[in-house]
């Protein structure tokens, strides 16, 4: 019905069919092809009133292609359009109401023209336990929209965003399974293993059929091992192989990603070639605004502060959101090399620090960065080039990052 309701504008956006009827329909059950759609009317579609259903919809369809960025940005959209019904909802619940048991006929949704805002409208005019029903009722796709945009900012490499969106589903519905199990994963990621694993206990209680089940009911009573921090691409003893392309989830499990070596939630940090390509095709189509430059500075001096204060993966968490969108960027290049340098990342470090190199032979946290690299190789004399150059590059800098007590340490 979604995805019906979404190519329904899509038809909307067509000029006049000179063709029979029938020609160049396109097949909702195709997700490729309805994108596809999606993209070439991209111009037409950009200034088109979406309602929250039609929002819900494509955002759904960029998550299911592996479109993360634009998932990320298209159910905030979504998320906008039911704070209203949200906040009336909260307000009745402070006011001590309780939701009726029956859901008046009126509230539910009916077609691509029958959704939140005219359920909203209905509300108004009910009781306040029948007008707190309504609103749960037609308030069920915004939990599922808020769940998907965390797990989208999870796949992108931003755990902490995706537990804040997972834990507002959780405050409105406790037992919601999929918010449950990513809660559950993220804490266990970050050693909180006790925490993390109650969420996942809850889970297996509320939802024992969920296709996330097979997975948690395996891992919880090897928890404390499987979660052990340990050496990249170690796994703890008589743990089965994780493959990278997800072969060994259970039916119905989407791609996951995660941080932890070992864990249900692996990934690498080097992508796949088809992760390059969804990426590199989000990247295309998303529009280039000036908030969302802005909003790129800020995180990319988000990241550059983790890097002078030690904190290499909270700066690799926030730099992995900035590189995408800038990847001929050497200012982004050589934070992410710092990164990469600071979680022992040797080699992927030395090639971002040599690409932003490339892009500006002078940037100077990238010579200040290669230097450092350089010193811990053992490599004296390129490490004594790299911070010489960033000195009369940019005396600031150097004076910043204290690069003569460096030199004097290779002396």
């Amino acid at each position: 019905m979604r995805r019906i309701a979404l190519l329904a504008v899509l038809l909307a956006c067509k000029p006049a069919p000179s063709a029979p009827p029938d020609a160049g329909v396109v097949d909702t059950s195709d997700s490729r092809a309805l994108l596809a759609e999606v993209d070439r009317l991209k111009d037409q579609l950009k200034d088109k009133p979406k309602t929250f259903e039609i929002l819900s919809a494509l955002g759904n369809l960029y998550y299911d292609n592996g479109r993360y960025l634009e998932a990320v940005d298209t159910f905030r959209q979504a998320e906008d359009l039911a704070a209203p019904a949200e906040a009336e909802a909260d307000a009745l619940r402070k006011r001590g109401v309780k939701p009726a048991a029956d859901l008046p006929s009126e509230c539910r949704r009916s077609g691509a023209e029958y959704g939140l805002v005219q359920i909203e409208e209905v509300a108004k005019k009910l009781d306040p336990p029948r007008r707190l029903r309504c609103l749960d009722a037609a308030l069920e796709m915004a939990l599922a929209v808020r769940s998907r945009r965390g797990n989208s900012f999870y796949l992108i490499g931003n755990p902490e965003a995706a537990l804040a969106e997972h834990r507002k589903v959780l405050e409105r519905s406790p037992d919601y399974p999929e918010s449950l199990f990513f809660v559950g994963a993220i804490l266990l990621e970050q050693q909180q293993i006790a925490e993390g694993k109650k969420y996942w206990q809850r889970l297996l209680k509320v939802a024992p059929d969920s296709p996330r089940a097979p997975l948690v009911r395996d891992t919880l009573p090897k928890a404390e091992e499987v979660f052990k921090p340990r050496a990249a691409g170690q796994l703890p003893p008589g743990h089965p192989q994780v493959a990278q392309n997800g072969e060994n989830l259970p039916p119905g499990h989407p791609p996951i990603g995660g941080n932890q070596p070992g864990s249900p939630m692996q990934h690498s940090d080097e992508p796949s070639p088809q992760e390059v390509q969804n990426m590199q095709e989000a990247v295309q189509n998303t529009e280039r605004t000036p908030d969302l430059e802005k909003g790129l500075d800020a995180l990319l001096a988000e990241g550059e502060q983790d890097l002078d204060q030690g904190k290499y993966q909270d700066a690799r968490d926030t730099l992995v959101r900035v590189m995408p969108m800038r990847p001929n960027d050497a200012r982004t290049a050589a934070a992410m090399g710092g990164a990469m340098r600071g979680l022992g990342r040797v080699e992927m470090a030395e090639r971002t620090l040599s690409h932003a190199l490339q892009l500006d032979p002078k940037q100077p946290r990238a010579l200040y960065e290669m230097g450092k690299l350089k010193a811990q190789q053992g490599d004296r004399a390129a490490a004594l080039a790299s911070f010489k150059a960033l000195q009369a590059a940019d005396p600031k800098f150097a004076r910043g990052h204290a690069v003569d007590a460096e030199i004097a340490k290779l002396r």
